[in-house]
């Protein structure tokens, strides 16, 4: 049941980040795509939702605190996350900084899950 939590897990990690990057590329290149705007959207919310459960499923399966720091740590950039989708929709001009402030997000949040300190 483990390997089908981090299954779940790594695929809602690259749906948030096919889903920024959609918003984001729509934004430079100043196109008020509807469809991709939905698209991306969706994309990103979905997979902060698998983020979410199957994150709490290994929580849950490895017996942490559910207040460790580490976990603090990536309740924070997860809902970091979920508030830059609007800002991607709202902000198309801040889209570098967008891609780049993701992308470290991501590796911050990837640390803390590997080291768990």
């Amino acid at each position: 049941m483990m390997l089908v939590y981090k299954v779940i897990h790594l695929a809602g990690v690259m749906m948030v980040f096919l889903g920024f990057g959609g918003l984001i590329v729509r934004g430079l290149l100043d196109q008020d795509n509807k469809k991709l705007r939905a698209l991306g959207s969706a994309t990103s919310g979905i997979g902060l939702l698998l983020l979410l459960v199957s994150g709490f499923g290994m929580v849950a399966r490895y017996g942490f605190s559910y207040v460790d720091a580490w976990l603090i740590v990536k309740y924070a950039i997860w809902l970091a996350l979920g508030a830059l989708t609007t800002v991607a929709n709202k902000k198309p001009e801040l889209g570098v900084r967008l891609w780049w402030g993701i992308l470290v997000l991501g590796i911050v949040a990837a640390i803390s899950g590997v080291y768990k300190y």
